[in-house]
């Protein structure tokens, strides 16, 4: 098996984990890498290890740098009018437990909303067990509100 073949199998490699692993990233380093295995067929023997890593390299961070933002445009769209808690049907007004410590004004507290763990954020530290209410989301990250013990 040739070089431009493993270069090949690399990129499809690449190109596919971008469906696994979502961000719009891995996929430039899956081209950079079909460029590289398209050179090292059409020049053969006297393209160096060195040189298809410099190939391998340049593409991708070219191709990261100068198209990123134009595909981002185009795969992620753009809704108007429609809130993320629209988005995802997020139920306003929500009791939910706290399952992993809320820290202030940080995003990594989780909490259990509808059989599932989320990233939850606060504008005060709430400890595990604890209940708050959503009051709305931004992307996967539900905005939450201590209860307080009155209510």
């Amino acid at each position: 098996m040739g070089n431009d073949m493993i270069w090949a199998i690399v990129g499809i490699v690449l190109i596919f984990l971008e469906f696994y692993i979502p961000g719009l990233v891995i996929i430039f380093f899956g081209a950079g890498a079909l460029v590289t295995a398209l050179f090292a067929f059409v020049i053969g023997n006297t393209f160096s290890l060195q040189f298809q890593l410099l190939t391998f390299i340049v593409t991708s961070i070219l191709s990261l740098v100068l198209l990123r933002k134009y595909m981002k445009k185009i795969f992620t769209g753009k809704m108007e009018n429609e809130s993320d808690s629209e988005n995802f049907n997020i139920e306003i007004g929500r009791i939910v437990p706290v399952v992993e410590y809320i820290q202030h004004g940080e995003i990594g507290g989780k909490v259990k909303y509808q059989g599932t763990i989320w990233s939850a954020e606060s504008d005060k530290s709430i400890p595990p067990g604890e209940s708050v209410e959503i009051t709305g989301s931004r992307n996967l990250t539900l905005i939450v509100k201590k209860i307080s013990k009155e209510d």
